[in-house]
């Protein structure tokens, strides 16, 4: 054999033995169990479909996936956390969109950069928001609303979970659109900003339709539109803001699952497929659905990327246009 001859050879083998070594390493991933660092305190509803998901993943893939809860720093402590792990998908975040884009957009200092450290594996759920009306306030749907807030200017107030987060960037995108001029009232939760509203503090709140439910079902509140593009089930015959006259208007919270930007591939793949197991179970669709989610269908990963960079440049347009930041 010439020389030639046993170089062309030799490559040959090199490339069928690296290809061979790509295949099975990604066969044998995973081999040990894998981390699912959730950034909110169990219990919560966040924590409830990481656990949901994490469970129906272990399966798909017979390793379990165990959910660890690392709150704190609005996200930052567990964003970190999966940002200096190994680039090994043994440790996966499941992250909400103030993690992976609001944060960037409102603090000037961050340990961590979502765009940088983090790549998509998949969107668990969506979490669509209402807009709500306490039930003395003498308007019966949209239209009046906006007519009430511009003939008594400075009376109308929203709650929300604070400056920043989902509830308040949902009232300025209303308030920007409608010429309304609502004044924001910041809480520091969910539960004190839906009591502020019960007890007619304020008068308005984009709420998160699930938790909104119990109060809308008594006739406490009244929930006027919805902040998406798409019905809700569990609020049949609420109109949404793209019907009544403001397309394009959509907010809401976002729930998924991220690695670090690293990842190899092939392990994306995999842990793919076992989040699309998930997102396909009869069970888990029925379950969140019913509470009032905006369930995904099995997609891939590339997808939930193309959705969180769209969130960060509608978001970031709408932070700089109205001079919001937390700093």
């Amino acid at each position: 054999m010439n020389r030639k001859n046993f170089l062309l050879r030799a490559l040959a083998i090199g490339a069928t033995l690296t290809l061979g070594a790509g295949a099975a390493s990604a066969q044998a991933f995973p081999s040990r169990p894998i981390k699912m660092i959730v950034p909110f305190n169990a219990g919560a509803s966040v924590d409830t479909i990481a656990r949901s998901m994490a469970l129906l993943m272990s399966k798909k893939l017979n390793q379990p996936v165990v959910v660890e809860n690392r709150p704190g720093a609005n996200a930052a402590i567990a964003a970190q956390a999966v940002a200096s792990a190994p680039a090994d998908g043994y440790t996966v975040f499941f992250a909400s969109d103030s993690a992976l884009v609001l944060n960037g957009l409102l603090y000037k200092k961050l340990a961590y950069d979502a765009e940088r450290d983090f790549t998509a594996v998949a969107l668990a759920a969506n979490v669509p928001l209402v807009m709500l009306v306490n039930s003395s306030l003498p308007v019966k749907n949209l239209q009046e609303f906006v007519a009430y807030g511009k003939q008594n200017p400075g009376k109308l107030n929203y709650s929300s979970t604070g400056t920043g987060g989902a509830f308040h960037l949902a009232g300025e995108l209303f308030d920007q659109a409608s010429g309304v001029n609502m004044t924001h009232v910041p809480y520091t939760g969910g539960a004190p900003a839906i009591q502020a509203l019960l007890a007619g503090q304020v008068q308005v709140m984009f709420g998160i339709v699930g938790s909104s439910l119990p109060h809308v079902r008594a006739g406490k509140l009244r929930p006027l539109a919805l902040v998406t593009k798409e019905p809700v089930n569990v609020l049949p015959g609420v109109p949404t803001l793209h019907e009544t006259g403001y397309p394009g208007l959509e907010a809401m919270v976002r729930y998924g699952l991220v690695a670090h930007k690293k990842t190899p591939p092939e392990v994306l793949a995999v842990l793919n497929d076992a989040a699309n197991f998930a997102l396909a179970d009869a069970g888990y669709r029925e379950k969140y659905i019913g509470e009032g989610y905006l369930v995904p269908q099995p997609h891939r990963g590339s997808e939930f990327d193309a959705i969180i960079a769209a969130d960060r440049l509608r978001w970031g347009k709408l932070i700089a246009a109205r001079g919001i930041t937390v700093d």
